[in-house]
């Protein structure tokens, strides 16, 4: 049987609840999560979940995995490459 495999998030957000949209997409973005301006992932894998209390939104992106191994991320690396 082989073993699960975990990855942790390249990045975590969370915010209010009643957060307006654009202020969401906006925190997103400085975040360094690539999203479009419907709040999709545009490469990688994002997981939102709503906390129990319903006070928060938390956004946990998960960057693409290259052939080596090692996790691309736009936050890391400025220049594309």
């Amino acid at each position: 049987m082989s073993r699960a495999t975990f990855h942790k998030a390249t990045a975590t957000l969370k915010v209010p609840f009643h957060t307006d949209p654009d202020t969401e997409l906006a925190a997103l973005r400085i975040a360094g999560i690539p999203v479009d301006d419907r709040g999709l992932a545009t490469t990688g894998f994002l997981h939102v979940r709503t906390t129990a209390s319903y006070r928060s939104r938390v956004f946990r992106w998960f960057a693409d995995v290259d052939p080596t191994g090692s996790r691309e991320s736009t936050a890391t690396q400025a220049d594309g490459s």
